[in-house]
């Protein structure tokens, strides 16, 4: 089992590749930072904005000194947890360093430092990525081939659009790398030691004395452990995936593959101390358990992922044959691609709440299967091979130009979410010098998702996986908003978690229906404390 050849001009390439690739995905942003006008502030996110601003309230929670995360989006007070979303936490705790958190600048560091990890942690995936296609793949033009699939491919998924739904490239990034690369960077991470771990998990296969592979092996554990302190449920995506190569392997060399799965062992070994301690803090969390349980994220209808992967599929089909055909009982690793193309269906499909980020990083092994597929087909005939590679790669990569053209138009569109308007940041600000930390604010879940990343607040309503009961919660907003509760009711309401301050602005309007003029029977419940610009504070009366 030899290494990887990868000559300096290939490195040259591909980090120029690399250079273009991450140029293309900072343009958007930079665009609509520097056309924020004297009305609006950009929010840091051009697609999935919700999130965008949840991942700024975890940095927001580093800047202030905290280590262990509790979900500020929702009101109820509930013990914590160490060591989730450490790739925010620990940025924001570097932030808070230099600057304090009631700083006015505070959010555009903060979102100065988010694309910054972004642009590193991208640069050192693309570079990873070829790395790793390279151990299958020895001419460079069809290792080149495989990272543009890896990175910018996809399928015909868009067509779905004319069915009026959004098509998997458009909203599945553990699926589809180009929406990891515009603005997901514990995503990015996250793949870099997913692959890091295979990479170092290869080698060990091909020393022999235990005191040689078990350092490589303890290092794949400790890649796998980034992995799962960027995204905790890829802890279980590791081990389905070992499970299926060992599966595979056994089928192909027909004896159980003992020598892997004892370096399997000791890497899934250094990370299982912390899958078991996520568990048992989940299980034992009631407002964790109640998280986990409404985080869902079903996959599509199985037509969509044909769509979305059929191009790359067909070809994969090729490769996976040339990949079974080369494997063999002293070179297994081909056989890893195989197993994780296979798997990945069945686990989009179990019955579990996240179904489709069990998907994460499947486009890689079928890029490169895909690769090797095209240019079985094409033979030794170069410009057959020239043609059907440019064809392939333009046909792949529509879905992500079609995203990205998407992306250009948010930046150049001044509207919320994915821009705040100045009046409400203005009355964000006001209130976070008036109130306690952790007071908690009642208005639309618009408002209440932006709150935490400009203030240390908490919304009563304000993300829906991370508000707990977040589906009641906004019956009772609007129900409230649009006055079709009893005064006994609402202050029952104010009871349940301790509500203080009431936030009325164009948001919480538009979901009552009502006219700026109009006054609300809630009114009568609070002082008017806040009125500038169309925004209006109530302070709840005791």
């Amino acid at each position: 089992m030899s290494s990887p050849h990868i000559s300096r001009q290939e490195w040259r390439r591909v980090s120029l590749y690399a250079v273009v690739l991450i140029s293309l995905t900072v343009l958007p942003y930079l665009i609509a930072w520097v056309g924020q006008g004297s009305d609006w502030r950009f929010s840091g996110s051009l697609f999935g904005a919700e999130d965008g601003n949840a991942y700024l309230g975890k940095m927001r929670l580093g800047a202030r000194g905290i280590w262990d995360f509790y979900l500020f989006y929702s009101p109820e007070k509930h013990d914590s947890v160490s060591l989730l979303y450490l790739p925010y936490i620990i940025p924001g705790q570097v932030v808070g360093l230099f600057m304090s958190e009631d700083n006015p600048a505070m959010v555009g560091a903060l979102i100065a430092v988010f694309h910054t990890l972004r642009v590193i942690f991208n640069f050192v995936l693309i570079l990873t990525t070829y790395r790793f296609i390279a151990i299958f793949l020895r001419a460079p033009s069809t290792r080149f081939l495989a990272l543009i699939f890896a990175t910018i491919g996809g399928g015909l998924g868009w067509l779905v659009v004319l069915t009026g739904h959004l098509p998997p490239e458009f909203y599945i990034p553990e699926g589809f790398s180009w929406l990891v690369l515009l603005g997901l960077p514990h995503i990015a991470l996250a793949r870099v030691a997913l692959l890091g771990g295979f990479i170092a998990l290869f080698k060990s296969l091909s020393l022999q004395k235990w005191q040689a592979w078990s350092k490589w092996a303890l290092l794949a554990g400790l890649c796998w452990l980034v992995v799962g302190l960027s995204v905790t449920f890829y802890f279980v995506l590791i081990d389905a995936l070992l499970g299926a190569w060992g599966l595979v392997v056994w089928a192909r060399t027909r004896r159980f593959p003992f020598q892997l799965a004892l370096r399997c062992a000791v890497a899934v070994g250094v990370a299982l101390p912390f899958l078991a301690y996520f568990l048992i803090s989940f299980n034992n969390n009631p407002a964790f358990a109640q998280w986990s349980k409404q985080n869902l994220l079903a996959s599509p209808n199985p037509l969509q992922y044909v769509f979305a992967y059929l191009i790359l599929g067909v070809l994969a089909w090729i490769g996976g044959r040339w990949a079974w055909q080369r494997s063999h009982s002293n070179e297994l690793r081909p056989l890893l691609l195989i197993s994780w193309v296979l798997i990945v269906p069945i686990l989009v499909y179990l019955p579990i709440n996240v179904q489709r980020r069990l998907a994460e990083g499947v486009l890689i092994p079928l890029a490169i299967l895909a690769a090797a597929g095209l240019k079985l087909w094409t033979g030794l005939h170069l410009p057959k091979w020239h043609r059907a590679r440019l064809a392939v790669v333009v046909v792949t990569s529509l879905s992500s130009l079609f995203f990205l053209i998407g992306v250009f138009f948010s930046a150049f569109n001044h509207d919320t979410p994915v821009f705040e308007p100045v009046s409400q940041l203005a009355a964000f600000q006001w209130l976070d010098k008036q109130a306690p930390n952790e007071t908690v604010v009642l208005g639309a879940m618009e408002t209440g998702n932006a709150l935490p990343v400009y203030t240390n607040l908490r919304p009563f309503l304000g993300h829906g996986p991370e508000t707990i009961y977040s589906k009641r919660r906004e019956r009772e907003v609007s129900q409230f908003f649009r006055d079709e509760m009893t005064p006994d009711q609402r202050k029952a309401l104010y009871r349940s978690v301790g509500i203080r301050y009431i936030f009325y602005s164009p948001a919480e309007r538009e979901l009552a229906h009502a006219e700026n003029d109009t006054s609300p029977s809630w009114a009568a419940d609070g002082r008017l404390i806040y009125d500038e610009a169309g925004y209006q504070i109530y302070e709840v009366l005791p």
